[in-house]
């Protein structure tokens, strides 16, 4: 496995873990020692999803065969 997948598959994990973390009732949640506004972890956590799917999608695309387009003569 190619490591640009499994850090394709990091970022969208993180960014869901966000989204999930993020639906909280509180009025504020604390990540890393800073607390913050439970939208702004959806909001992250939904950049970060749309990111990790984006770079799988280019890890997946670079690495498939060249295709041969020949010219037109």
């Amino acid at each position: 496995m190619k490591l640009s997948y499994f850090i394709a598959l990091l970022v969208c994990v993180l960014g869901i873990f966000l989204v999930s973390w993020g639906m909280s009732d509180a009025a504020e949640v604390t990540l890393l020692g800073v607390a913050f506004h439970p939208r702004i972890a959806k909001g992250a956590g939904v950049i970060l999803a749309i990111f990790g799917l984006i770079a799988f999608l280019a890890a997946w695309g670079s690495s498939l065969p060249p295709s041969h387009a020949g010219r037109r003569g």
